[in-house]
């Protein structure tokens, strides 16, 4: 377990500038990705576990059709709130429960698919919250959790944390690394076989991170993070320093191009 500051997520600037920036940059198109890799989903009731800001609950509203529920869980009532903004539209085919992922507030055998999107790195418990994930499922139901690899793969963070390290900000860099660094795949894929789950399946995603790409980017993507507020907090001079490192380490992930290197996630799909 890190011992790394955790981040905060339960700070309304974290949400908003999650779902300002990184729900459009990345969880959007991740999401629609792995929705459409995975479906079809017209009629199911489908957990979407961390939902954050809600867009795969979003989307999934838009593809369980009138005869199909959405069930969004997270723990933190910051996201929540802007999640239930976003889908204000979708009537009762989406509800919402404040809830953790262990214990989790949801009737056993209640959802044909539970989706959890880069939140299970972040479970306190997870090899009881894999436990639960079986738990809430029904019989041949499926779970998609998918959470990133490390920085070395995933280029625009590890940019992030090799400025952070360059001006002596080495707490904040390890902060940083702990979606990226603290879920390896084999213990990943555990966690699911140790639960129960009659298979398991590892898979591996990839795909750029598509945007006007250089310094500006990279710069407003390292302040949407959940380490965007300590960020905002280093003096003038540290943040100038941080700002110039990551910019030279952006203008050569993406020479020229609109991009920001790549990013690699493992998915899991476990079946019941």
């Amino acid at each position: 377990m890190t011992t790394e500051p955790d981040f905060d997520f339960g700070k309304g600037s974290v949400a908003q500038s999650y779902d300002d920036v990184l729900v459009p940059l990345i969880f959007r198109p991740w999401g629609e990705r792995l929705l459409d890799e995975h479906g079809p989903w017209g009629g199911r009731t489908v957990l979407d576990l961390a939902t954050g800001t809600g867009v795969v609950a979003r989307l999934l509203a838009d593809r369980v059709g009138s005869d199909g529920q959405v069930i969004a869980a997270d723990i933190n009532p910051q996201m929540l709130h802007v999640a239930r903004d976003h889908c204000a539209g979708s009537g009762e085919r989406v509800r919402f429960v404040e809830s953790s992922a262990h214990p989790l507030e949801i009737d056993s055998g209640a959802v044909d698919a539970v989706i959890c999107q880069q939140g299970f790195q972040f479970f306190p418990e997870r090899a009881q919250s894999a436990v639960e994930i079986l738990r809430v499922l029904r019989d041949e139901g499926v779970a998609l959790v998918s959470t990133w690899c490390s920085v070395a793969e995933c280029k625009a963070f590890g940019a992030i944390c090799e400025a952070l390290d360059a001006i002596g900000e080495t707490d904040l860099a390890n902060m940083m690394r702990r979606p990226f660094d603290h879920m390896p795949e084999d213990e990943l894929q555990a966690h699911f076989e140790e639960a129960g789950f009659g298979s398991v399946e590892l898979q591996r995603h990839e795909a750029l991170v598509t945007c006007d790409g250089g310094p500006k980017s990279a710069i407003e993507l390292a302040l949407a993070t959940p380490i965007g507020p300590q960020l905002r907090e280093l003096t003038s001079s540290l943040f100038d320093g941080f700002a110039e490192e990551l910019s030279a380490r952006a203008t050569e992930l993406s020479r020229g191009e609109s991009h920001l290197g790549k990013l690699v996630s493992n998915v899991i799909v476990a079946r019941k």
